[in-house]
């Protein structure tokens, strides 16, 4: 079946199907397309929901001012989205918390905020960095079902952090999209793009799509998108491996940094990122090491069955920070990356679809084009 669009996204997980939603809000025809499922590409499968900013990001200022932004903007965006569709996305905005193990892992953490907090100020903050250190007994006082382990000195609190599920958020965005007059074709792969003047047909695994504007947000499947537009997208494969146990009572109303409580009850653990290109083999030794950090976080977690464990890959931009760029020397098409897809949604929602539509980022996004990369990046 053939289509035709004022705007195509290519790619709908939580990012495009939030930039999606955004443009329907300015009365837009948008056709968001999502290729049939693949198992080695899906980030709303392979992370924890976890809307997190503290920690983000010494040295990138209007990174961590980005972050924050998305944060508060998720009061406005739940509402609205839940409202249209019916689901419950099980936002939380509870704060959040990492964990420190022994008196140098606290140090660290404490002088790493310090940093933070001063390079705020420097760059016009009127206001302390919204985190601060907690001691034992105050992570103790926060958690009194949790008997820590004896190495645990305490960890960072930020306010600003929260929890949603991850999935039932990506459903909300493409389903709100629909209900304000958008279309949504899951298995439809964009096969070949081809430019008429300054729109695009766009040929996909189910027909032809026309469109004025194209954006592309298919996470890694962007690079191979990209080349056709004569671009390298220097964008790498970030593997996660987790593990869920059986359920238990709300004994972490917050998340932990690696050990977050779904709301279902079940736990969810895992907190490296490696490597390894596409590959998405399961490593027991790798799991075991992810097991072993988090007993001695929380000892008791032995006790609980473990009912599930999996891989993913997840988009990493070369340097860890967001892409959002017109495409050069191609009118009207754009390409946007990032890996805290969660975190960035309401900030992605509220005003990349201004840039699509011929304005400008906002300030604290300038700085995230593909000029900053090397041409042999």
């Amino acid at each position: 079946m053939n289509h035709s669009a004022d705007v195509l996204v290519i790619g709908a997980g939580v990012t495009g199907a939030a930039i999606a939603y955004g443009l329907t809000k300015k009365n837009k025809k948008v056709v968001l397309i999502d290729a049939p499922p693949n198992p080695i590409d899906r980030s709303s499968r392979a992370n924890m929901g976890l809307i997190w900013c503290q920690s983000k990001a010494l040295g990138n200022r209007p990174y961590a001012e980005w972050n924050f932004e998305s944060s508060k903007l998720f009061p406005e965006l739940i509402p609205e989205i839940e409202e249209l569709t019916g689901i419950d996305t099980m936002y939380k905005q509870c704060g959040g918390i990492i964990p420190t193990v022994g008196e140098a892992d606290y140090d660290r953490r404490a002088n790493y905020l310090k940093a933070l907090d001063e390079e705020a100020k420097k760059f016009g903050a009127t206001k302390d960095y919204p985190g601060e250190m907690y001691s034992r007994s105050q992570l103790e006082a926060h958690y009194p079902g949790v008997t820590f382990g004896k190495e645990v000195t305490g960890g960072t609190w930020c306010p600003e952090d929260g929890h949603i599920e991850p999935l039932q958020l990506m459903f909300a965005l493409r389903l709100a999209m629909k209900r304000n007059g958008g279309t949504f074709l899951p298995h439809c792969a964009a096969l070949d793009i081809a430019r008429n003047g300054d729109s695009y047909t766009v040929h996909t695994s189910t027909g032809t799509i026309e469109c004025e504007r194209l954006v592309i947000t298919a996470g890694l499947g962007s690079k191979q998108l990209a080349n056709q537009f004569g671009i390298n997208v220097p964008i790498y494969a970030n593997k996660s491996q987790l593990f869920l146990t059986e359920r238990i009572p709300n004994l972490l109303p917050t998340p932990l940094l690696g050990i977050t409580r779904t709301d279902g009850g079940t736990v969810m653990v895992g907190f490296e990122h490696e490597y390894m290109g596409n590959n998405t083999e399961l490593v027991p030794e790798r799991l075991q090491h992810v097991a072993n950090w988090a007993h001695t976080i929380w000892p008791a977690i032995a006790k609980l069955r473990v009912i599930r464990c999996w891989t993913g890959l997840r988009v990493w931009p070369k340097d860890g920070f967001p892409i959002y760029d017109a495409i050069p020397n191609h009118k009207n098409a754009f390409i946007f990356n990032a890996h805290s897809g969660v975190t960035l949604a309401a900030v992605q929602a509220k005003h990349l679809p201004e840039f699509i539509l011929g304005g400008k980022l906002p300030k604290n996004a300038q700085g995230f084009g593909l000029d900053r990369f090397p041409a042999d990046a």
